[in-house]
């Protein structure tokens, strides 16, 4: 993709017009996977000859081929595969940096005598987290994908080979969705589903599985909206997901019943494909294991039983809260905090060029010096939207609009909202921008409420510092604000709540009693802050897992399609050679925590 881009920039301002064009659509047609796995140099050769620098791709299966191959005496030493029977629940082949991840813990887990089997969808789903045609099956009708799209896409068929080609390269057994799929299964889905009023999808329960709370998190995600519009495609989408899901509920049941796995390991665990198939292992008393990859660099992370959305909120401070940090933690944890104001150690750098003076801040904005500041952090609607416990308004979006109307009755007051400037540097640009929905909310906003886009470039931190208090809802940005000592108050869901250096409500009337004394909160004492700098540690350091077998190469892990191994040898797989990797594996295996110190 890093040539492709610059490709596009030498189209864009060449002046050789067709010519260059036809340069772009060659370079676009050797990036396709079979060209770059048959002939790596070509694209290679262009590159040089264009004078830019370009890293060859080798395909994920012919690099374990070479690892394989450097490890041919390994094999007669490996321990008999007899022990726990683990099920790899990735199900698709997309995402490179998770398919690194998945092959690396499932030679591992063999080589410490697991019986590892991956589930493969083989094209059974009328839509899935990937994608929202599915099998094309039931009809996809007037939404379906264009001829170009549809030619690009093949996505079900590239899914299935890329999983099985990897799989087979590093010797690990498939399990196949599509072989307990029963020949009636999709039309008698179908029809229950087209049998329930749309309005009742949100709450459907099918074989006590939660069908609809999975596939509105899809939809949500595939739209990229917070809320869902009442139209006719939405609805589409929405059907799709939920015929899946209930599907899905099928298969995976008969799949159990059949394979018996001790174990599931799968990504994210939320969505209409793993937050299926997670509840499901639940349901049957399976222990899940989750895995994904955070955004500091060069690390992983792991939760049991669900996903670590919620288990970072729920997980006992008992985890944390006795830790001393030693001098070398602390200049750690300041070292990589200073790096979150311009970038550097995370993936994903929001403000590369950020505008950190108050001066220029309070100009911009327009706020006046005399009248205490409060500040307010959105984050994406869309974003990983799952249902939690303690939310006291109905969204995010029911927050925002009643903090504001709270704010117009004080006018001694400053509201400053920041928009999460992910909504548009991301990897995805959200559908619905918040600005948006608060102008239709507002037309006119109150004098004393200002709003920073997701665009702009001024510092959040610096408007933290500014603040006299911080109003969240899901961001996890509290951690940061309160180690800074502003007090921080948490009307949502996010791993900061309950951690003891946070201002938490369950209800609206909490919320706004403490909006009425907010001028009363004392800035954090030293112990919040010490709280705050603990389990800030912990989860940057403890539970963000250095994990030195592999590589990102691209900046961003969600739009990523390119990462690489890092070892050369199987024997680096063995128990003994990787302290943090022994800790993940013995974790799957032995239900520990997943926490290296």
């Amino acid at each position: 993709m890093i040539l492709l881009t610059q490709i596009k920039h030498f189209v864009k301002n060449s002046t050789i017009g067709p010519v260059a064009w036809m340069l772009y659509f060659y370079v676009k047609f050797l990036q396709h996977k079979w060209i770059n796995s048959v002939c790596p140099s070509l694209i290679a050769n262009i590159a040089h000859i264009l004078g830019i620098k370009y890293e060859v791709k080798i395909p994920l299966p012919k690099k374990w081929a070479q690892v394989i191959n450097n490890s041919k005496s390994l094999s007669l030493n490996l321990p008999k595969i007899n022990g726990l029977r683990v099920l790899l629940a990735t199900c698709y082949g997309f995402g490179e940096t998770r398919m690194d991840l998945e092959s690396i813990l499932a030679k591992s887990l063999q080589f410490r005598g697991a019986q590892v089997m991956s589930l493969v969808c083989n094209k059974s789903l009328p839509a899935c987290d990937w994608n929202r045609y599915g099998n094309h099956n039931p009809f996809l009708g007037s939404y379906g994908p264009r001829m170009f799209a549809r030619t690009r896409l093949n996505t079900c068929r590239g899914c299935t080979h890329a999983i099985l080609d990897l799989h087979k390269q590093i010797g690990i057994p498939q399990v196949f969705l599509s072989d307990f799929m029963h020949q009636d299964d999709l039309q008698r889905i179908i029809r229950i589903v087209d049998s329930q009023p749309y309005e009742t999808y949100d709450n459907f329960v099918y074989k006590d599985i939660k069908v609809g709370e999975h596939a509105r998190s899809s939809v949500i995600r595939t739209l990229l909206r917070g809320t869902l519009e009442n139209d006719a495609y939405t609805r589409w989408v929405y059907r799709r997901y939920l015929i899946s899901s209930m599907l899905l509920t099928d298969l995976t049941e008969r799949l159990f019943t059949a394979v018996h796995p001790e174990r599931v390991v799968a990504p994210h665990g939320v969505y209409v494909t793993h937050g299926t198939i997670c509840e499901i292992a639940r349901k049957h008393g399976i222990p899940v294991i989750v895995y994904g990859i955070p955004y500091r660099k060069g690390t992983v992370w792991l939760s049991h039983e669900d996903s670590y959305h919620r288990t970072l909120v729920t997980e006992p401070t008992s985890q944390w809260e006795h830790l001393s940090l030693t001098p070398d933690q602390e200049r750690k944890l300041d070292t990589y905090l200073r790096s979150k104001l311009g970038g550097g150690r995370d993936y994903v750098n929001y403000h590369p060029n950020p505008i950190e003076s108050k001066e220029i801040m309070m100009q911009e904005l327009g706020l006046d010096s005399e009248r205490p500041i409060i500040s307010l952090f959105t984050n994406v609607l869309w974003d990983a939207q799952i249902f939690y416990n303690f939310n006291a308004f109905d969204n995010m979006l029911d927050w925002l609009f009643q903090t504001i109307n709270y704010f117009a009755r004080r006018p001694e007051l400053q509201l400053a909202i920041r928009i999460h400037p992910a909504e548009v540097k991301g990897g995805f640009v959200t559908n619905q921008p918040i600005v948006g929905e608060i102008k239709a909310q507002f037309p006119v906003l109150p004098e004393n409420v200002k709003v920073i886009s997701s665009e702009s470039n001024l510092s959040s931190y610096t408007l933290a510092e500014i603040s006299r208090a911080a109003l969240i809802y899901g961001t996890k940005m509290g951690l940061e604000i309160a180690i800074r000592g502003i007090p921080v108050i948490v009307a949502g869901e996010t791993l900061n709540r309950g951690k003891g250096y946070t201002y938490d409500v369950e209800n609206r009337d909490q919320y706004f009693a403490l909006l009425d004394g907010i001028l009363d909160l004392p800035r954090n004492s030293p112990e919040m802050i010490t709280r705050a700098r603990k389990f800030a540690y912990h989860l940057f350091f403890r539970r963000m897992i250095d994990f030195p077998l592999f590589e990102i190469i691209d900046k961003n892990p969600i739009t990523s399609y390119n990462a690489k191994l890092k070892f050369q040898h199987l024997g680096e797989l063995l128990p003994g050679n990787c302290p943090n990797l022994d800790v993940i594996c013995k974790g799957i295996l032995n239900k520990t925590p997943f926490v290296v110190d």
